[in-house]
């Protein structure tokens, strides 16, 4: 027997209503796809974290390599060491999120899962084609995450200094960590997205990558919001109905299985998926910003 108990938090009264096999899938059923979406917009927070760190971390060594202009070996180390560890955490997060995302071989497709559309799905390969045709930062962030992780660390030389304009006597720290054509070919970029004389930055390949991750993570929001949020309004109402003819003003609800699983079904866990959407509310593309001193 399945059954919703209504608990008074107040008391120690109860009230047991019984359930049907088919609502009680239903619960989980809906209950098991706001969890996969509530994981998809962690899992994309901290990607978004780590990319704020990275940045943070490549503007405190800009400052840092300047005020000591001299070779220090132990400092370099100290540098290439925490770039290795803020870049190679952000790579292997968004292969996580990208796996989700769509992974063919795995025939996973997230937005599919979610809406059971195929549409959903052509919409994800065709964003997915355009991207990787037109953000070659993307297409690079994808291969360095193979390689920095099967092959080597993906900061291993960087140059830095102050620019000294004659002109306006104005100075420009630089701190830049390139990729030439035969770096990006090692790290198994394919050759005919390549030009010989290509040399890219790191933090700008990681600004293009982040990004395109961003518009994925907004497509999926776009394909899945209507089904996520219908969801959410039926599995509150199948028992609210029940809890206000208990009367009780503090409650507790639970679904009891068979074999003694229970599951509560109060849904504010729920209410950080709202918090993550308001707090990254649209993509990511710090490409064409300049922040003034």
């Amino acid at each position: 027997m399945k059954n919703i108990v209504v608990f008074n938090t107040e008391t120690a009264e109860h009230r047991v209503f019984d359930v049907s096999d088919s609502d009680a899938e239903n619960y989980q059923e809906i209950r098991s796809l706001l969890v996969k979406a509530l994981d998809l917009e962690i899992i994309y927070d901290q990607i978004i974290e780590a990319y704020w760190d990275f940045k943070n971390k490549v503007n405190y060594w800009n400052l840092r390599s300047i005020s000591t202009p001299f070779a220090d070996y132990v400092l370099n180390h100290e540098i290439r060491s925490s770039l290795n560890s803020l870049a190679f955490n952000l790579f292997n997060l968004s292969k996580l999120y990208l796996d989700w995302h769509f992974n063919e071989r795995k025939k996973r497709c997230f937005a599919f899962e979610i809406t059971n559309d195929e549409a959903a799905r052509v919409a994800v390969e065709s964003q997915r084609q355009d991207i990787y045709d037109s953000n070659i930062h993307y297409v690079v962030g994808c291969d360095l995450r193979g390689h920095s992780q099967h092959s080597a660390l993906p900061v291993r030389t960087f140059t830095t200094g102050v620019r000294y304009d004659h002109e306006t006597s104005n100075r420009t720290a630089h701190f830049s960590i390139f990729y030439d054509y035969d770096d990006l070919v090692k790290a198994g970029v394919p050759k005919k997205k390549l030009s010989h004389d290509i040399k890219l930055e790191l933090s700008e390949i990681i600004d293009g990558f982040v990004y395109a991750i961003s518009q994925k993570h907004m497509l999926n929001r776009e394909l899945s919001d209507s089904i996520v949020r219908d969801g959410r309004e039926r599995y509150l109402t199948k028992w609210q109905s029940l809890v206000n003819d208990t009367n009780f003003e503090r409650y507790r609800c639970e679904l009891h299985l068979e074999g003694g699983e229970k599951h509560v079904l109060s849904l504010e866990w729920f209410e950080v998926y709202g918090h993550l959407q308001l707090k990254h509310r649209r993509s990511i593309d710090y490409s064409a910003i300049r922040f003034e001193k």
